[in-house]
């Protein structure tokens, strides 16, 4: 076979691989599937009960009809009735016969109820302790996922610290960038003459100088104006 096919070979069976599943989840699948199984072993069980009843009931009352039989053939022998003595020993021989019959299906039943009933018994513990189990591994599980989780968000916190921290320390070297450059363009404003930072200060000082001198005419003429100033 050529390298070639071998190649096409592999890559074809990887892709026809299944995926491993999650493997709780398939615990959980065979959990439930025991718990089907324990539910019908239960019914059997209940079923073959209601049969051993039955059969019980049978033979109780084959046992009584085999009682009465035997009664009325003593009461027909005591009656020097042979007919009748015959007749209900003939019922009482096969009423024996279904009772020899009935007796081995009950002890049959008995048998098989009590395999059956340990059966369920070691099946009910088997399920308790898988039960058990899947739950512990289930919450291991839940836990090893949540830790998995925390680490992959302390992980990514930190990383978003870091790229936080980057842009505030680059945020802070914008804004000192940017007080310089104001610093220095106040600076060449208040030095260059053709600037309107010169321009807008003589016209302050003017205006301070104007409201100075009307000021103090102000007060000139109030003080004129007042009773024995001349």
């Amino acid at each position: 076979m050529s390298v070639r096919r071998r190649i096409s070979r592999i890559i074809a069976s990887r892709r026809n691989a299944v995926e491993p599943g999650d493997p709780i989840s398939a615990l959980g699948e065979s959990q439930r599937r025991q718990e089907e199984n324990l539910d019908r072993a239960r019914r059997s069980v209940a079923d073959l009960a209601a049969v051993r009843h039955r059969v019980d009931t049978l033979a109780r009352q084959a046992a009584a009809d085999l009682e009465a039989c035997n009664r009325e053939a003593e009461r027909a022998v005591a009656n020097n009735n042979d007919d009748a003595a015959r007749s209900a020993l003939r019922r009482a021989l096969e009423i024996q016969k279904r009772l020899e019959t009935l007796t081995r299906q009950r002890d049959d039943v008995d048998q098989q109820f009590r395999s059956l009933e340990s059966d369920l018994y070691r099946l009910e513990t088997s399920l308790q302790e898988n039960a058990v189990r899947y739950e512990s591994l289930r919450a291991q599980h839940g836990a090893t996922q949540a830790a998995l989780d925390v680490r992959g968000a302390v992980s990514s916190s930190a990383g978003n610290s870091m790229e936080t921290a980057r842009a505030a320390r680059e945020a802070e070297q914008e804004a000192r960038r940017l007080r310089h450059l104001q610093a220095a363009q106040d600076e060449l404003a208040w030095s260059d003459p053709t600037s309107g930072k010169l321009e807008e200060a003589f016209g302050e000082l003017e205006a301070r100088e104007a409201a100075e001198q009307e000021l103090r005419q102000l007060k000139g003429r109030v003080q004129g104006n007042r009773p024995g100033s001349a």
